[in-house]
């Protein structure tokens, strides 16, 4: 009886949860299979830190969409270790730029997209300087993890975000799912 009991308190919570806030469960569709937009991160690389800190940047982007503050999720950080592209909440805006217009090579759509979206999102990110570096100070969401800059994920959360928003007719896979992500996205603010 208590088990049926408390199974039904935390399905009413998880269905407030959702209900109130929409937000906290992406749909199920992936971006990059809906917009084929430039990305000028190396597969190896990726995956490289992905088996380091994907399951820390899962528990950080849970987080994040039920409301948590802006922490550091570490994949974001190990990709930017490696390229440069931001240190911190600085975002080497030129290197950015240059690299996703080599990824959008014989995609001349995405150049003004490019130029005005990686400036835009930098600027975002510079200006959420003062939180991210409170979250920073906050202890790991499991005692295993390391903490990690919050200015690197939200830098590139962000140049997807916008890429996906903008993405050209031509490279955008209008199906019902995808559409309902591309809803999602421009409803909720750290939507993905």
């Amino acid at each position: 009886m208590k088990v049926i009991f408390f199974s039904s308190v935390f399905a009413l919570i998880a269905l407030d949860v959702v209900l109130a806030n929409p937000c906290a469960k992406p749909p199920p569709a992936d971006v990059k299979q809906c917009c084929e937009f430039p990305m000028p991160l190396e597969g190896a690389l990726v995956e490289s830190c992905i088996n380091q800190y994907g399951a820390q940047s899962m528990r950080v982007i849970q987080s994040i969409l039920t409301g948590g503050p802006p922490r550091g999720a570490c994949v974001a950080e190990c990709l930017s270790n490696a390229t440069g592209m931001v240190n911190g909440v600085d975002v080497n805006v030129d290197l950015l730029v240059a690299g996703f217009k080599m990824a959008a090579d014989g995609k001349p759509e995405w150049v003004p997209i490019i130029e005005s979206s990686i400036p835009e999102c930098a600027g975002m990110v510079k200006a959420m300087a003062p939180e991210l570096e409170k979250a920073s100070k906050l202890p790991p969401l499991d005692p295993a993890d390391p903490i990690c800059s919050g200015g690197p994920g939200f830098m590139l959360f962000c140049a997807v975000k916008t890429l996906f928003q903008s993405c050209p007719a031509k490279y955008f896979k209008s199906t019902p799912e995808c559409n309902e992500l591309k809803t999602y996205a421009n409803t909720c603010p750290l939507g993905f």
